[in-house]
């Protein structure tokens, strides 16, 4: 996406917005990265002015090396990414947001593609990948109801 889309500094401690008032947009893509230092950042949502946004925490100890990226699904028509950097001052970041190219039929053949598994509220669930994987994809989806989820990768 930093390819595609003009990056924009946020520095520690500052919040950026990005608005989409199209209802054509129906997601769109996130991508946030640092110079090799900690990445700490909240991504919103903000659907409206009478809705709850729905909020994203980031933690990344070297965002150069793994950056973060999201694509976010944007329904309905006028909607607002937030993004602050919750780090100090002397860790700015670059975040790049652009509407997503991938349809809602793109991310259903990804859904019908690969074996859904149900976790719990509270439960654990691990994968192991090999030395030579690069990147993986996750899918979070619920029946409607609010989703709360912790996704850690560990090294080592």
């Amino acid at each position: 996406i930093f390819e595609n889309a003009t990056p924009v500094k946020v520095q520690g401690g500052s919040l950026r917005t990005f608005s989409f008032p199209s209802p054509v947009v129906e997601a769109v893509q996130v991508s946030m990265r640092t110079e090799g230092r900690p990445l700490n950042a909240n991504v919103d949502l903000w659907q409206g002015p009478d809705n709850t946004p729905q909020k994203m925490g980031v933690y990344i100890e070297d965002a150069k090396l793994t950056p973060f990226n999201a694509v976010i699904a944007t329904p309905r028509g006028q909607n607002t990414i937030a993004i602050r950097n919750t780090a100090q001052m002397e860790f700015p970041l670059n975040a790049a947001i652009a509407p997503n190219t991938a349809t809602a039929n793109d991310i259903e053949e990804l859904a019908r593609n690969i074996e859904p598994v149900t976790i719990q509220g509270g439960a654990l669930k691990t994968y192991s990948f090999a030395p030579s994987v690069s990147s993986v994809q996750v899918l979070l989806v619920t029946d409607g109801r609010p989703l709360n989820a912790r996704l850690e990768l560990l090294q080592g």
